[in-house]
This record gives C-alpha cells, sequence and structure tokens, in this order.
C-alpha cells in the first residue's frame, strides 16, 4: 500500500499534468494576433477603398449553348436561374466580409460592433443579382448589426455603365491603339494553347461531341483564332474560332468545379489532374485578358469606375468603400493602374479569381505621411470548394500589387502623393485617347 506522502506526490503530479493540458487547450483557441506587420511597423489604417468580383454563380449558358453542344456529358442542374449567385457563393462572401471584420478590427480600424455615421461608408454595385446579392452578403458579414444599403442605379440586369461599358474604340486614337495592341499580343495569347485545349477535350469527351460531329473534327486548334472588328460601326474588337467556343464553354465547367467540391463528379470521372484544372482555367483567363487587357479599350471601359474610387479615396469622411462588379472591372483596373503582370497562386484563373477584391488601403506612417498599399485579396480554390470558414487563423490570400508608374518604398508601399499623381495622369491620359 501506498504511504500517504507517495498518494499525495502522485495526486500532485495528475493535478499538474491536467491543468498543463488544460494550458494547452486553452492556448489552442487563442486567435493568433493577425495585425499587420505594416500596422506593427507604425503605418496606422485610415481608410479602405475596395473593387470586388462577384462571388461564385451559376453559368451563364443555357439549352442549346455552346458549352451543351461542346461535351457528350450531362451539365449538373442548378436551382436558380443562369447568372445568379449562388447559395455557395452567398456563403463564402458572407465569411469574406466577416474575415474582414475581424481584420479590421485587428488592425485598430473599426470597434466591434460598428455602425458607421452617415457617409463613413458606401456599397455600390452593378445593377445584376450577382453583384448587388455579393455585395449585400459581404456587408452582413462585416457589418451584421449595421443594416447596410447597397446602392444599385439601374433596374435588375440592367447594367450600369460605371461597370459595364460598351466595348468600343469609338474615337480615332482608342482605334489605333485598341487594333495596334491586338494585332501585336494576340499570338502571345495563344502560348501554349495546345496543351490547354487538350486539357478541356479531355474533360469533355470533345471527340463525341455535338459540336465536334457537326464541324467534322476532333481536335480543337488554337491556330484558328482570328481578332474580328464588329458592332455597326465596325470598332469592337473580338477574336472567332475554336478557341473562342471553348472560352465561351470554360465558364459553365468552371463553375462546375468551383460548386462541386468531389473532383469525380466536378469533372465527370475523367480524371483531371491538378494541371488539367489549371489549363482549363487559363483558357478562360486568356480568352477575357485579349479584349480586357487591352489598354485602350480598358481606358475607355474603367475610367467613370476609376473617378468614382478616386473619389472616395479623396472623401477624407468616407472611411470604408466597397464597389462591386466582374472579372472585367478587375482586369480592366489592373492594366489602367499599369500593374505588373501578375498570377495569383492558389486559383485556376489567375487574374480575376471569383470574388477577389483589389484593395487600395490608405495608411499614416508617425511622421503624418500618407501612404497607399495595393493588393489583392482573394479566397483560396480550396476554400471557395469546401465553404471555409474564413478568420484570423485562415484568412483568405494576399497578393500584392506592384506599380508599374510609382516607386514603392521599403515596406511595399507607395506615397499617396505618388499615387494621386498617377490618377491624375490616368484621367489626363483619358481626356487624349477619347478627344473627336
Amino acid at each position: 500500500m501506498l504511504s500517504m506522502e507517495s498518494r499525495m506526490k502522485n495526486y500532485i503530479k495528475s493535478v499538474v499534468a491536467l491543468t498543463f493540458s488544460w494550458i494547452l487547450v486553452l492556448v489552442s483557441f487563442i486567435p493568433a494576433s493577425a495585425s499587420s506587420f505594416l500596422t506593427d511597423k507604425g503605418y496606422q489604417l485610415e481608410q479602405v477603398v475596395m473593387m470586388s468580383r462577384h462571388n461564385l454563380r451559376t453559368p451563364l449558358s443555357g439549352k442549346g449553348s455552346i458549352a451543351e453542344k461542346m461535351t457528350s456529358h450531362q451539365w449538373q442542374q442548378w436551382s436558380i436561374q443562369p447568372g445568379h449567385l449562388t447559395l455557395k457563393g452567398a456563403i463564402n462572401e458572407t465569411a469574406f466580409g466577416q474575415y474582414y471584420r475581424c481584420y479590421l478590427e485587428d488592425e485598430g480600424f473599426m470597434p466591434v460592433d460598428w455602425v458607421p455615421q452617415e457617409g463613413e461608408i458606401s456599397f455600390y454595385a452593378n445593377s445584376f443579382q450577382r453583384t448587388i446579392a455579393t455585395a449585400k452578403y459581404f456587408s452582413s458579414g462585416m457589418l451584421p448589426v449595421a443594416n447596410v444599403q447597397v446602392v444599385h442605379t439601374k433596374g435588375i440586369d440592367e447594367p450600369d455603365p460605371v461597370f459595364f461599358f460598351p466595348l468600343e474604340l469609338d474615337t480615332p486614337r482608342l482605334y489605333e491603339l485598341g487594333v495596334s495592341y491586338t494585332e501585336q499580343n494576340m499570338p502571345r495569347y495563344l502560348t501554349n494553347g495546345e496543351a490547354m485545349l487538350a486539357s478541356f477535350e479531355k474533360v469533355m469527351d470533345f471527340s463525341h461531341s455535338e459540336y465536334a460531329r457537326e464541324k467534322g473534327i476532333e481536335h480543337l486548334d488554337p491556330r484558328d483564332v482570328h481578332f474580328v472588328l464588329g458592332g455597326k460601326n465596325k470598332n469592337v474588337p473580338g477574336f472567332k474560332g475554336s478557341w473562342r467556343d471553348a472560352y465561351k464553354a470554360t465558364d459553365a465547367l468552371i463553375m462546375q468545379y468551383y460548386e462541386e467540391p468531389d473532383n469525380n463528379k466536378a469533372d465527370w470521372g475523367t480524371g483531371l489532374t491538378k494541371q488539367d484544372w489549371k489549363n482549363i482555367g487559363d483558357i478562360s483567363t486568356r480568352g477575357i485578358s485579349m479584349i480586357c487587357e487591352n489598354p485602350a479599350l480598358s481606358l475607355r471601359y474603367i475610367h467613370s469606375l476609376l473617378e468614382k474610387m478616386d473619389s472616395d479615396l479623396s472623401n477624407e469622411d468616407k472611411r470604408f468603400s466597397f464597389f462591386c462588379g466582374h472579372d472585367t472591372n478587375i482586369i480592366m483596373l489592373m492594366t489602367v493602374l499599369g500593374a505588373e503582370d501578375y498570377h495569383v497562386p492558389g486559383a485556376i484563373t489567375d487574374k480575376a479569381p471569383i470574388g477577389c477584391k483589389i484593395v487600395l488601403e490608405k495608411r499614416r506612417d508617425k511622421d503624418g505621411e500618407l501612404y497607399i498599399n495595393p493588393y489583392i485579396i482573394y479566397q483560396s480554390d480550396r476554400q471557395i470548394r469546401h465553404c471555409e470558414i474564413l478568420d484570423l487563423n485562415n484568412p483568405p490570400l494576399r497578393y500584392p500589387i506592384k506599380l508599374t508608374g510609382i516607386e514603392a518604398n521599403e515596406d511595399g508601399l507607395y506615397r499617396y502623393s505618388d499615387f494621386k499623381r498617377l490618377l491624375q495622369d490616368i484621367h489626363a491620359q483619358y481626356a487624349y485617347y477619347t478627344e473627336t
């Protein structure tokens, strides 16, 4: 039999062990500090202007579309109409907003349960269901007790020209710049096209499709792409060919990939690899980039939106601005700002991922100097497909924007005065190229 002293020693050991184990459990629930290194270095966050792409939507294609004709498989059935935000998109966007609430509170930018005063925030979306709904769900996650109003200026599904301007080269200077750029750069966008189309043909079972039978072909050829000018005045740039058709069909395929986290279901059991999915994403990205990276079109298309973002950035009373549009807005805004070529990791569409946001943070250093911190923030494919909860321990991915027209400091920030001068130069360039 153990002595009283021995039993006491064992008891103490067990208590210590149990206490230590509980300490470990409690420590595991303490959130990691996520205040950015910029805040730690004395750059206080004062203002945020954000341009967002809508979150996950249903495909734009319907019965009898190119997407249906280019595969022998049956597409998954959607419970809501084409082009609308899905339930999964709503969940993911709410999680994005909840993350930003945690982030901005941690940065000391806003208090818990912040209810902004009139004029301190704004949420403005293109007048489509998916863009209005994205802004609404983000605001619900970020400001759950504030009853935020999302502004849209047109009827539902009626394009707002701030976000959705006709792709016309409608002045002589825009026409000359736009046509020359496309003619010179089209081959660059088709690099590695054979591998991309091979992945597309694999998942679509293309050789057995109605499209292949009608065209009398077994394979798609990227070399048949050709530049065209359409529209009433023959000034709307575009391209035609099998690549264009594949680009249109990838919309449904990519949305199916994000909606269905089971790879065997998303690819109809065809065994696509990660590289195959990346190739398919590249078809979509390059298809839109052929048009949206054109500097003439970007300048014409995005200028009204950039003016509004510039105005909000200059408004000292406005603390947070949220704009919601499309992938076209993201790519064109990056083009006009003169961002270095970029390919974000963790997403098969690496120029404008689902739900991504261009963020302009205005920060003030210890000496009172203002800076701009520009970056893209987005949910990874894994986070989207599995509806992961976002927080300070599982944040969305962040990719810095590097601007070519002005110089960053050692912390990757741009002087606010330099950034404003860059915007002035863009406005002057717009006036020059749109002069008739």
